[in-house]
């Protein structure tokens, strides 16, 4: 499933909003949500060590949409997710994609 998901990844690491439509809005939270499962993967084993740096670089992509405020913008947008906004739901995979990243890096580290 990652692999078919990044044939729609963007030049700036992100996707469109509906993923196999280039000309919706492009968003962040599906690069949180592919980052978090690849480095999630990685950590508990079902993924090779290559998919890290894929994983790392998801959450880089989403990052540079972090505000002053430490709001992840330009996700789907609450409350009814048709447009560019903030929600809840993308500051929690933002939250789970950098769990993710610590705990990777531990598990490679460990070796």
């Amino acid at each position: 499933m990652l692999t078919a998901c990044l044939a729609y990844r963007g030049a700036d690491g992100l996707f469109p909003d509906v993923l196999d439509e280039p000309d919706a809005f492009r968003e962040a939270n599906t690069a949180q949500l592919l980052g978090y499962a690849a480095l999630t993967g990685v950590a508990d084993g079902w993924l090779s060590r290559s998919w890290f740096e894929v994983g790392a670089d998801l959450l880089a992509a989403a990052a540079r949409r972090v505000d002053a405020y430490g709001r992840v913008t330009g996700v789907s947008g609450a409350p009814d997710f048709e447009r560019p906004g903030t929600s809840p739901e993308a500051q929690a995979c933002h939250l789970l994609g950098h769990a993710a990243l610590r705990r990777a890096g531990a598990a490679l580290s460990a070796g």
